[in-house]
């Protein structure tokens, strides 16, 4: 070394702390189950791989294994992640309104929107849950009873009160669901998650008002 000289320190090598690396980790995570979608949505769970999901979404095999336990478990977090967007949205469109006919009325033009901007997660929650198993039903089972509650909270007022009138309100709320379910299920199970835009009219008219005067 020549003479006066000091030797510099290495410079140190930077590394990425526990918020960068959740913050990667989320991300991979949120690709992971957009695939999942994507995939179950065109092939059906029953053909979808791990594989498909990792072509798909560009993740090493590694990193879908640090996230998940197989395809089923990856299954699940999708549709817990996607109908927790779904209750969101629903929740907050109900809440714009004063009146119990508006509150339904809004909730479930939410709804088919939500069907009608994503239509791979849509047809993941209503059409092929039924094939993933035994926690997916489960997972689809608890949805639909909080959609009923929204649908009742929304109910409230609507009709005659007394000692039936949250039996009614109850019953009336889990007919309605069902009856949205069944209309919107064959339009996602053929992939024409288009064909429901427009559709609000169409089951308030046939099932929303008809539902409602029997409550009056």
């Amino acid at each position: 070394m020549v003479a006066g000289m000091r030797r510099r320190a290495p410079a140190p090598v930077a590394t990425a702390g526990p918020a960068q690396r959740g913050e990667v980790a989320a991300a991979q995570r949120a690709r992971l189950l957009a695939a999942m979608a994507e995939v179950v949505a065109e092939v059906g769970y029953e053909e979808s791989t791990v594989q498909l999901v990792l072509d798909r979404s560009g993740i090493s095999r590694k990193t879908f294994y640090e996230q998940f336990a197989d395809r089923e478990d990856c299954f699940v977090a999708a549709y817990d992640a996607a109908t927790a967007d779904v209750l969101d949205t629903v929740a907050a469109a109900c809440a714009g309104a004063d009146v119990s006919e508006r509150r339904i009325e809004l909730g479930l033009e939410a709804l088919l929107d939500w069907c009608t901007a994503h239509p791979a997660a849509a047809r993941m929650c209503v059409v092929e849950v039924f094939a993933a198993g035994s926690r997916a039903r489960q997972r689809r089972a608890a949805t639909m009873e909080r959609l009923g509650e929204l649908a009742e909270r929304a109910l409230d007022g609507a009709g005659a009160a007394g000692a039936g009138g949250a039996q009614l309100d109850r019953l009336t709320a889990r007919a309605l669901v069902g009856a949205v379910h069944e209309l919107i299920y064959r339009p996602l199970e053929r992939g024409d998650a288009q064909a429901l835009d427009g559709l609000a009219d169409e089951i308030l008219a046939a099932h929303v008002e008809p539902l409602l005067a029997t409550r009056r």
